[in-house]
């Protein structure tokens, strides 16, 4: 049995490096980069992953911008609550609260440029 069980922690998929970007006293912001395929349609497209931990044992309001603040558009706002110790999670898939953000295009015929990962104008607010 242990044999096996180490067998398996050796197999086992590395789980995603998150890089911490942001922190208060109420929410912990990270982001991790990941490539989102659409074989059928022939997308392949690379995005920042966007998490969001509530620090606190409250209900929070989470407000920002993705982009920078000089750069910012009003469909970069991103609002949604968070429950008590609430962690979301960007995905590829479609999701209304969408906290991801483009990096690249990962087609073989398109530049490899990737564009920064940038937040602004973040915020929280308790609601009772």
């Amino acid at each position: 049995m242990t044999i096996f069980l180490l067998l398996c922690n050796l197999f086992t998929i590395p789980s995603q490096e998150w890089i911490s970007y942001y922190q208060d006293k109420n929410i912990a912001i990270s982001y991790t980069s990941k490539l989102c395929e659409d074989r059928e349609n022939g997308f392949a497209f690379e995005y920042y992953l966007i998490q969001v931990q509530n620090l606190t044992d409250q209900t929070l309001v989470v407000n920002f911008n993705k982009s920078s603040e000089e750069n910012s558009k009003e469909e970069d706002l991103t609002a949604f609550v968070l429950k008590p110790k609430e962690v979301k999670t960007g995905s590829c898939a479609y999701n209304p609260v969408k906290l991801r953000i483009y990096k690249a295009d990962r087609r073989p015929n398109k530049t490899r440029k990737a564009a920064p990962f940038v937040l602004s104008k973040i915020s929280s607010i308790e609601v009772n």
